[in-house]
């Protein structure tokens, strides 16, 4: 099957850190946490991609090594209405919290302190999450975190909940 490439999402949220090829020791298991959290933050603001478009971790050689980067893709070239209305109505996290997230990965010099996927997704249902009250503070985050749990599941709420 044929994917388009649509739209270059990149690595992460462009103004937090990421794994940089050549100077993390752990780059590939740091960029490819990093682009599932990207992808799951998008997913929070945004609400998951009408089909035909998709997510792919694409690959891109260089004389330094490869690196991966996120993009939406489409099985068709021309996108139906509801899917190019997404596309120009998409907002991309400028930082992890700006998404109800917290950092996935970590940088002390060289080393790359990764939280597992999982977590950082259950971290991010528990910081958007509504109050006692059922309130949710700031309102952004009941927009979230209903996101988060149509495309994760209860499984993953539950983690969440049980700490």
């Amino acid at each position: 099957m044929t994917r388009h490439r649509i739209y270059e999402l990149g690595a992460g949220p462009a103004d937090e850190p990421c794994a940089q090829l050549g100077q993390c020791a752990d780059y590939s298991e740091a960029n490819t946490l990093e682009l599932l959290a990207y992808k799951a933050a998008i997913i929070a603001l945004n609400g998951e991609p009408p089909l035909p478009l998709g997510f792919a971790l694409v690959a891109n050689a260089h004389d330094f090594g490869t690196y991966r980067i996120l993009w939406l893709v489409s099985a068709e070239m021309a996108l139906p209405e509801d899917a190019q209305g997404w596309l120009d109505d998409l907002v991309e996290p400028a930082t992890w919290i700006a998404a109800g997230f917290p950092q996935p990965v970590t940088y002390e010099g060289s080393r790359a302190v990764m939280r597992p996927f999982r977590e950082v997704v259950a971290a991010a249902l528990q910081m958007t999450r509504a109050s006692a009250d059922g309130s949710f503070c700031p309102a952004e985050n009941a927009v979230l975190h209903r996101n988060l749990l149509a495309a994760y599941g209860p499984a993953t709420l539950a983690a969440a909940d049980s700490g």
